[in-house]
């Protein structure tokens, strides 16, 4: 099946989801299959011993800090987290800064309710969506400043992430991520 042209000419590609697992699951395999060409940051989980204990933020070529965590203390949080908004300024938008630098396709995974608990961040991260590099976007739903945002913008192709419609979504992200990397001249 060929991609629609309204998904290739798309400057971002988002993911809506409100499963986790599935979320790291396709950001995982599209950071193993094209990775070359993304640059940015992934959230994911701290799991010592199995049970989730918080969330990391790790940029795209080193760099990782602990975002949320029922061992830190902060005078932020949500829900049974204490946030640690500096591994969002510290860690993930230098990691994006540089990205959008580099010329490669910006990886935001995710945007959500705690990145919202951060304006600077956000703030960033709105101007960078739409900036003219091209975004791969995983946001969780309910970050309603982003969704508006996407809303707002019109040209971004939102995809809603489930079991479903797990094929479709691997071949649209697979689709767009080499017609991006073609046209940043990355192969």
């Amino acid at each position: 099946m060929k991609p629609a042209p309204a998904l290739l000419a798309a400057p971002r590609l988002a993911f809506a989801f409100s499963d986790y697992a599935l979320k790291e699951r396709l950001c995982g395999r599209l950071c193993a299959s094209h990775g070359r060409w993304l640059g940015g940051y992934r959230t994911l989980e701290l799991r010592p011993g199995g049970k989730r204990a918080g969330f990391e933020v790790e940029a795209l070529g080193g760099g990782r800090a602990v975002l949320a965590s029922r061992e830190i203390v902060s005078p932020v949080s949500f829900n049974k987290y204490a946030l640690n908004l500096a591994a969002l300024e510290g860690t993930a938008l230098p990691a994006l800064e540089a990205a959008a630098a580099a010329g490669r396709v910006l990886l935001f995974d995710e945007l959500g309710p705690m990145a919202m608990l951060s304006p600077a961040f956000s703030a960033r991260a709105v101007e960078l969506l739409f900036s003219g590099s091209p975004c791969l976007v995983f946001f969780r739903r309910g970050a309603q400043v982003f969704e508006e945002a996407f809303e707002r913008g019109g040209d971004t192709v939102i995809i809603e992430l489930g079991e479903a419609g797990w094929a479709e979504a691997v071949a649209a992200a697979d689709a767009w991520l080499d017609g991006k990397a073609l046209l940043l001249g990355n192969p």
